[in-house]
């Protein structure tokens, strides 16, 4: 049992931590804006990863069942809202610059003149984990292969839940603590652009996957 569990703790630690949308869109409002922005995003995404592990389990215990086209349906919305987050940061940034050099202001190329509100930041990363309903697919085959843990499919699934909520949240407010190093203030601007496109990249081409799924 220990040596199962320790796998499973080490499959979704890397799971986690693997850079992705999430963790780009994280980086981008935590060097940005804040400690505080960037912990809000977190908290958005830890709360809607909580929401499809529970899904993922009601599936497990046959309380619930969703539709593959439903799943594929809302993951194509979740690939707009993801471009959406990316295009429409990277459109704030370059007016920001186009505007300063009008007036030829010498302040730096980032976000900081625009507000961003800690719900809008709790939205943000709450509905781009959320727009990724495909998860529950990999979540509901993912967990039975470590469900013997225990006597008991219940508390299996309670403990396997719960060392993932413990590792999402703290991994993600470790990037967010990352990001407030001198290393990343410096590059701050850089590291806003390189996040924003990959959040473009990743809504364009995984809406180009989706709808060639659906086309087949």
């Amino acid at each position: 049992m220990i040596e199962l569990l320790l796998t499973y703790t080490l499959a979704v630690f890397l799971l986690i931590i693997t850079p992705g949308p999430v963790i780009a869109l994280i980086i981008r409002n935590a060097s940005l804006y804040g400690f505080k922005t960037g912990f809000f995003t977190s908290i958005g995404v830890n709360l809607a990863s909580l929401i499809l592990l529970i899904t993922a389990i009601a599936i497990i215990l046959g309380i619930l069942k969703v539709s593959p086209l439903i799943l594929s349906l809302l993951s194509l919305l979740g690939c707009v809202f993801i471009f959406y987050l990316g295009a429409s940061s990277l459109y704030h940034t370059f007016k920001s610059y186009k505007n300063q050099l009008s007036s030829k202001i010498p302040t730096p190329l980032n976000e900081k003149n625009v507000k961003k509100t800690l719900t809008s930041s709790f939205l943000e990363g709450f509905g781009l984990a959320i727009g990724n309903p495909k998860d529950i697919i990999f979540l509901v085959a993912f967990f039975p292969q470590f469900i013997h843990i225990t006597n008991s499919i219940t508390l299996s699934l309670s403990i396997l839940v719960t060392i993932w909520v413990i590792l999402d949240v703290g991994i993600l407010v470790g990037y967010v603590l990352l990001t407030q190093k001198a290393i990343f203030f410096k590059y701050q601007n850089i590291i806003g652009l390189m996040s924003n496109i990959i959040l473009i990249f990743v809504g364009v081409f995984g809406g180009y996957y989706l709808l060639h799924s659906l086309s087949l």
